[in-house]
């Protein structure tokens, strides 16, 4: 008979069980309550929380990581709600990650990514030239846009208030976004400004668990913006980003930033409470559901400025059932939206998500993270929703009374 003992010389244990909660998984139970909570473990090719979990503690890196489930896994925690033991999912799952082992089986596209970043400074190898050219091509655009033709969008000065750290689709795919929230900072009327040092929020170090490279690309965000002399860093809506530049920054950096750090929807929510931004929700004359980034709600307490703020530029926000830190993944956590190949598969590890936005019947679903935007427009035309997708700011910029 073939007795399974914990290895404790194993390279994964010995960096584990350094903290009472968290990556305590020696005093694992067993009990099978992170397979219960886990949205994919019912669907094909789930992986299996608890199995991680006592490889880990075994001992048994290579099978871990051959096994593919620490790719799999969706990094939302949603286990670790229901763990007794306080055990983190995506403390051990980012640490097996990190195993010299595994390092061939990182996805190309996310190695791609963190390659540019770390050398260009965005995940989309966007340079700076290139910034410049497009921040300073949609500035003129704005002047139309507000009715001002002393209106700009503003890059690289020093002493402003204000610095918006944007997502590299605002910078492509996405230029609608930024500026919609060129516009918010526009009607506060404070000083602000982009950065060609500044434009990536995004932090895929976190992706592969490598403690360098996500103190490196944190550095790449607070020492540039500390030169400008900011007193607030403004992010854009991005799940990750916010955990790991609000959450976890100083844990990261080891120390504090000499700048408030802050997302734009609590940042326009800020505003709207002082009675300096207003909104007609009439433009908006429906209810709508809101859809709670992981890392936004569950792993970082960010549950309400989204709801608040919602509420403020439309009929009436609906809760989807379950929500906040029981809330369902959009399936697209943990470096899956980010690696290209991986469409049919996040069409599974959605599934849940897509039937709980059907049973809420509603036609309009709001949520303050761009890559859950992304995941959860798949999602709709995938299943035939019919849901149209916001995000929590954009809807408030198409509300805001100027």
């Amino acid at each position: 008979m073939n007795v399974a003992t914990i290895n404790k010389t194993a390279v994964l244990n010995k960096q584990l069980n350094q903290s009472p909660l968290g990556d305590n998984i020696l005093e694992c139970l067993t009990c099978g309550a992170c397979n219960s909570r886990c949205t994919w473990f019912d669907e094909q090719g789930g992986p299996l929380p608890r199995a991680i979990i006592r490889m880990a503690a075994l001992g048994l890196d290579e099978q871990l990581v051959k096994s593919n489930m620490i790719w799999d896994c969706l990094l939302c925690n949603r286990c670790t709600q229901g763990c007794p033991m306080g055990i983190s999912m995506d403390k051990i799952v980012t640490k097996a990650r990190s195993l010299a082992i595994a390092d061939d089986n990182i996805p190309k596209d996310i190695k791609k990514g963190i390659k540019n970043r770390i050398e260009l400074g965005d995940v989309n190898a966007l340079t700076k030239e290139e910034f410049v050219e497009t921040v300073e091509w949609i500035s003129e655009e704005f002047v139309d846009e507000v009715d001002d033709p002393k209106a700009q969008i503003p890059h690289d000065i020093k002493g402003t208030k204000l610095l918006y750290l944007p997502n590299p689709r605002e910078l492509g795919l996405n230029l609608l976004h930024l500026t919609a929230m060129a516009k918010l900072f526009y009607a506060t009327k404070e000083t602000w400004t982009l950065s060609a040092n500044h434009t990536d929020v995004t932090n895929w170090g976190y992706f592969v668990g490598k403690d360098d490279i996500t103190k490196k690309m944190a550095l790449m965000v607070v020492e540039p913006a500390e030169e400008l002399g900011v007193e607030t860093l403004v992010l854009s809506e991005c799940g990750h980003g916010y955990y790991a530049l609000k959450h976890r920054l100083e844990d990261i950096i080891g120390r504090k930033p000499k700048f408030e750090v802050i997302s734009m929807p609590e940042f326009v929510l800020r505003y709207a409470k002082k009675g300096i931004l207003k909104f007609d929700p009439e433009v908006h004359p429906y209810k709508i559901a809101y859809h709670d980034p992981c890392n936004i709600a569950r792993k970082s307490g960010g549950y309400d400025a989204p709801r608040e703020l919602l509420a403020m530029v439309c009929e009436g926000v609906v809760e989807l059932i379950p929500n906040r830190e029981d809330g369902i993944c959009c399936g697209g956590g943990g470096g899956l939206l980010q690696d290209s190949s991986t469409k049919n598969k996040r069409m599974i590890t959605g599934r849940a998500k897509a039937n709980q936005i059907k049973a809420c019947g509603l036609t309009n679903l709001a949520t303050a993270c761009l890559s859950c935007h992304r995941q959860l427009g798949e999602l709709s035309n995938h299943y035939k929703l019919g849901i149209k997708v916001d995000t929590v700011a954009a809807l408030a910029a198409e509300s805001l009374i100027l």
